[in-house]
């Protein structure tokens, strides 16, 4: 994709009612200057290979470079220009219901510039897509949007929000997560989390929120329900109670209500459902 070039893939009325589909993609090797008054009716993501331009949204004016990119809500006044020649970029668009939910669960919430921790795994991605688009492939609508959401979901861990991106706040907590999984049985406070990472229980807690969306004791109960679950298929004549305590919850019925709001079912529902006596 060293040429310039644009894709508008045909679309039938099936692509477009995909969760997120691709609606065009391309490349220019010395970005031209552009202007919408009206905005532009899709998704955008354009990603800088090298040089650096000037972005513009309504009043805020914001210079992107080499090795960021650039989103841009729909039917949002901009434009964008170039300021070290030559600008490249590569760029695509989309649509689809998924399209808003996974660009804020990646912390992009409104349009403009950000920076990834991994732009050449950005570019692969969108190379891949547009190699898609010119595949010959059947059913090329539902592959590209395959490609999208892959992308979407891999943007989602190395987009840098807050100057962590998720992936790197992810590796942060593996010592915690290992320990957990280790120890999972036994008593677990806040405070012996916080300590094999030498932090604080408040900055522990921040660091799950940004990560995982979920709370550290949240974390533990999860994986305490999980190994319940594997206990019950490894051990069907177990009863609940002994359950409860070797996968560490102080009591049954605290086990039973834990397991009910996590799975939305009880523990002997769950087993009945799986053809557990």
């Amino acid at each position: 994709m060293n040429i310039d070039t644009m894709v508008f893939p045909i679309l039938t009325e099936t692509d477009t009612m995909l969760p997120v589909y691709l609606t065009s993609i391309g490349h220019w090797s010395n970005q031209e200057s552009i202007d919408r008054p009206n905005g532009y009716p899709h998704f955008q993501w354009l990603q800088v290979i090298s040089g650096a331009g000037e972005l513009q949204v309504g009043d805020q004016r914001m210079t992107v470079r080499a090795g960021q990119g650039f989103c841009l809500f729909p039917n949002e006044q901009h434009q964008y220009f170039s300021i070290q020649e030559p600008w490249d970029v590569i760029w695509m668009s989309f649509r689809g219901d998924l399209s808003d939910k996974l660009f804020r669960q990646a912390g992009i919430t409104q349009s403009g510039v950000y920076s990834t921790a991994d732009h050449d795994m950005i570019v692969t991605h969108m190379k891949n897509i547009y190699a898609m688009t010119q595949s010959g492939r059947s059913f090329l609508g539902l592959e590209c949007s395959k490609l999208v959401y892959m992308f979407l979901l891999d943007l989602m861990k190395v987009i840098l929000v807050s100057s962590n991106s998720v992936e790197q706040n992810y590796l942060k907590l593996q010592p915690v997560l290992q320990y957990i999984e280790a120890h999972y049985s036994e008593l677990i406070t806040i405070k012996d989390l916080a300590g094999c990472m030498g932090v604080t229980p408040q900055y522990l807690c921040l660091l799950f929120k940004k990560s995982l969306k979920m709370r550290p004791m949240e974390y533990v109960n999860r994986e305490r329900v999980n190994r319940s679950k594997e206990l019950m298929f490894r051990e069907s004549e177990i009863k609940m109670h002994e359950i409860a305590h070797r996968v560490g919850f102080d009591s049954p019925s605290y086990f039973s209500s834990v397991f009910r709001r996590l799975e939305g079912l009880s523990p002997e529902q769950f087993k009945k459902i799986h053809g557990m006596r």
